[in-house]
């Protein structure tokens, strides 16, 4: 019988289980809120974190041993699907709302965060297309044709009900296609573009659409694209006034939704200010958090403020240098590939679990406003734990090939030399 031999990087491997763990535990101890409002047991929602990590570490292994060649011919078709699952959000029969934002897709009752599949899909098509158009980027309008017009339309889309996963896609998008070796000129142009469009659009909702927000009145078709400019300022507004008096008069010209959104926001921060300024150097100890009674989204959106509670400065510092190090074997890997997609793939990956995880951090530790970005492979949630699993799981067949490669590589030359 042939024995299962894993491949990869094992850096990674590791990094995966070590994640995975602190995932399980921290999840579990952060839940106390969660389990005291929906009246479940704690062990209910232990178990569901560890059906979750099973489920994202099999979609990690079903990513792990799809070849790369799959990838790369599949990619302008899983990019071409991301796209009109983004489409579906501003479909009434589709849309899973919450908190007053489209989150994700319905599907025969289940619900999808498609933001997530759309971050893989966005890597995917650059890598795709930089490759396939390598010797045909030369003027502004083959960039803007190929490259720059997918990565705007999929911000515009996802814009309209997430702002930050949109200068989330941006960003990442730009720092893939410099890494690509695209005109540096290009993307500043770009990213000049970006800027003015960005501007203009808040100048648009303030000038015309902003008022209408403490109406009653229904929005219509095209108020709805500006749905979370209003929020985006509300945070803006709680991360950076102090002045007690300004707070309530931004208050008194909310309705009743943003204000208790504004609110919720405001509380969850300096909870987790709270949190994280009494872990210590070593923290309170496993399951001695007190935040984590009232921080309602401990398990998720702020589960960094809580490890720092209960683990301390050194239990937070010891979290970040796990990405950092994931960071690093991606770019080493990358710099290993031998065909820019899949060089590509792996940094583009690799750059959108380590932002996402310093994002997370920054809004913890209040050097950010609220952003909603969960802990990559630690944080509780569904459809981003599994995709972000499978990103994992794509870098780990990259550096599986490479590994088959380069093995395959000295045999020859021992051959020749023999």
């Amino acid at each position: 019988m042939r024995k299962l031999r894993v491949k990869g990087d094992k850096a990674i491997w590791g990094l995966v289980i070590l994640l995975a763990m602190i995932s399980i535990l921290a999840v579990f101890s952060a839940s106390t809120y969660r389990a005291n409002v929906n009246h479940m047991e704690k062990t209910a929602l232990f178990l569901q974190q560890i059906r979750l990590v099973l489920g994202g570490f099999l979609c990690l292994l079903i990513c792990y041993v799809i070849p790369l060649k799959w990838y790369r011919g599949l990619a302008f078709l899983f990019f071409g699907g991301t796209t009109l699952m983004l489409l579906l959000t501003f479909v009434p029969g589709f849309q899973d709302i919450r908190n007053g934002a489209v989150r994700g897709v319905k599907i025969f009752g289940k619900s999808i965060q498609v933001f997530e599949f759309a971050k893989v899909g966005l890597i995917l098509y650059l890598a795709k297309a930089v490759e396939y158009w390598e010797d045909s980027l030369d003027t502004f309008r083959d960039f803007a044709i190929k490259l720059l017009l997918p990565v705007a339309g999929t911000c515009l889309l996802v814009m309209a009900n997430s702002f930050s996963s949109a200068l989330l896609f941006g960003f990442i998008s730009f720092l893939l296609l410099w890494f690509m070796g695209v005109k540096l000129r290009f993307l500043l142009i770009s990213a000049g573009g970006a800027v003015a469009g960005v501007l203009l659009l808040f100048g648009i909702y303030n000038a015309f659409y902003a008022g209408r927000e403490s109406t009653e009145e229904p929005a219509g078709k095209v108020e709805k694209i500006f749905n979370r400019f209003g929020t985006v300022q509300h945070r803006l507004a709680s991360y950076f006034d102090s002045d007690k008096e300004d707070e309530e008069t931004k208050l008194a010209n909310m309705t009743a939704a943003q204000k208790q959104a504004y609110l919720d926001n405001k509380r969850q921060s300096e909870n987790a200010k709270v949190a994280i300024s009494q872990g210590g150097l070593i923290g309170k100890g496993p399951g001695k958090s007190t935040q984590r009674y009232s921080l309602s989204m401990a398990f998720s959106d702020f589960i960094f403020a809580f490890i720092v509670e209960e683990y301390g400065l050194l239990g937070g510092t010891f979290v970040i240098l796990l990405y950092m190090i994931f960071l690093f074997r991606c770019i080493t890997i990358g710099s290993r590939c031998q065909t820019p997609f899949s060089g590509a793939v792996v940094i583009g990956l690799g750059f959108l679990i380590a932002i996402q995880a310093m994002l997370h951090i920054y809004v913890n530790i209040r050097l950010l406003p609220i952003t909603g970005h969960t802990l990559p492979l630690i944080s509780h949630g569904g459809t981003a734990f599994v995709v972000l699993s499978g990103a994992f799981g794509i870098i780990l067949s990259v550096s599986r090939q490479l590994d088959v490669q380069e093995a395959e590589q000295r045999i020859t030359e021992d051959n020749q030399n023999e």
